[in-house]
């Protein structure tokens, strides 16, 4: 694509992008996110937000952890659980002395589940995947001319969406095991125009997927517990239908559709929550291959994404005091990574840190999460800040009059 060679050309050469907003259906406005599949969306949903997003050890009886499928055999048995988050954040970005900055806002998941039989606990939902996002323009000098430029004007939307649906199995006392099976599909739509010349492509795609879960639960004693688990998900082949036209102003119109490859990661994750009276303390890591998808530029290449993620919560009288202040469940976390994006060799280092509060109520509990992310690569080359917010709606619905056995 001639966009990727005049958005590096001015970001590495230059160091210079434009960004002034997106439109309300993109979740970013990073000009990474014209690579691959997307940016990946991570971290914008749910009770775990607020701990750094660590998952594969959680597990309760209103938290609906579909990273880890096996942690639904938690759930209460007597309620549908309901939940809704949305969030809302300022990127900012910063390279080579040149910034600029974008707000973004979204929903961002819908998910349900509960207890069919005994041993059988299911639920679904539906959640961004990846998100393409960005506006930026570049100037060249014109080849053969003295103070004359070409303004080139560059622009992408969309991304993928997953729907999933859940099911757990209670294999006994201590194990569980689960699976997600998901249907992901999206449009991309990225534009380059020059002069009186546009050219767009739309590439849309839809595919099946699976991933896997597994949890070991054990108890010390009244006040100890700890939960362990693992996550897998293969590598999945994406093939887009990818529709170019080229048109020109009072010239002529072109149409040309072939097949872009493109892959889902396969990924690996170990996690364990350590339950001590009133504390939770947990720990992720995770390994996402990246590395795998194709690019069209030498310098920039995909790898592997090793994140590193602890969180803490602390719920000092759950439901049973009559001081509101006491009911509410404070939370914190912190992640560590390597993104998975190497841009002239400099392979970039990512932090995040976050801070939460769950307000109970009547029928459910209210969650909110502030979160910090940071991404670095090399001194001026390009650096990311991220800040902004989450808010989750958990509803406990009272279905089942008699529990069943």
């Amino acid at each position: 694509m001639r966009a990727i060679k005049f958005f590096l050309f001015t970001l590495l050469v230059k160091g210079t992008f434009f960004i002034p907003q997106a439109t309300a259906q993109n979740m970013t406005s990073s000009p990474y996110s014209m690579f691959g599949i997307g940016e990946p969306v991570e971290n914008l949903y749910g009770p775990l937000s607020a701990m750094g997003g660590v998952s594969y050890g959680m597990r309760g009886g209103s938290l609906l952890n579909s990273t880890n499928p096996a942690a639904f055999t938690a759930l209460d048995s007597c309620h549908l659980i309901a939940e809704a988050s949305v969030f809302m954040k300022l990127e900012d970005y910063a390279s080579k002395g040149e910034t600029s900055h974008s707000w973004q806002g979204n929903f961002a998941r819908f998910t349900l589940g509960g207890r069919i039989l005994k041993r059988w606990y299911t639920g679904g939902g539906v959640l961004p995947y990846s998100s393409v996002g960005y506006y930026f323009i570049t100037q060249e000098p014109l080849e053969g001319t003295a103070n004359s430029y070409v303004i080139s004007e560059f622009e992408g939307s969309g991304g993928l969406s997953k729907v999933y649906w859940t099911n757990a199995f209670l294999l006994s006392r201590h194990w569980s095991a689960g699976v997600n099976l998901s249907y992901i599909f999206g449009k991309l739509t990225y534009t380059e125009m020059q002069s009186s010349m546009a050219e767009t492509q739309q590439l849309s795609a839809r595919s099946f997927y699976a991933d896997f879960g597994i949890q070991y639960i054990t108890r010390f004693n009244k006040h100890t517990s700890f939960t362990g688990g693992a996550v897998y998900g293969y590598r999945q082949q994406l093939t887009f239908d990818n529709e170019i036209s080229v048109s020109g102003e009072n010239t002529y119109s072109s149409e040309v559709k072939r097949k872009v490859v493109q892959y889902l990661p396969e990924f690996y994750g170990i996690g364990g929550c350590l339950h001590y009276k009133k504390m939770y303390y947990a720990l992720d890591y995770s390994l996402n291959k990246y590395s795998i998808l194709p690019t069209t530029d030498s310098r920039i290449k995909f790898r592997d994404r090793h994140q590193l993620k602890a969180g803490i919560s602390y719920a000092p009288d759950s439901y049973l005091s009559d001081k509101y202040r006491r009911r509410m469940e404070y939370k914190a976390g912190l992640s560590v990574a390597t993104p998975y994006l190497m841009i002239s060799g400099n392979k970039g280092k990512n932090y995040m840190a976050t801070l939460g509060v769950d307000f109970p109520t009547l029928d459910g509990k209210v969650g909110v999460t502030l979160f910090y992310d940071r991404t670095q690569y090399g001194q001026r080359l390009l650096t990311k800040n991220v800040i902004g917010f989450t808010l989750t709606y958990t509803l406990h619905e009272r279905f089942f009059r008699k529990k069943i056995e």
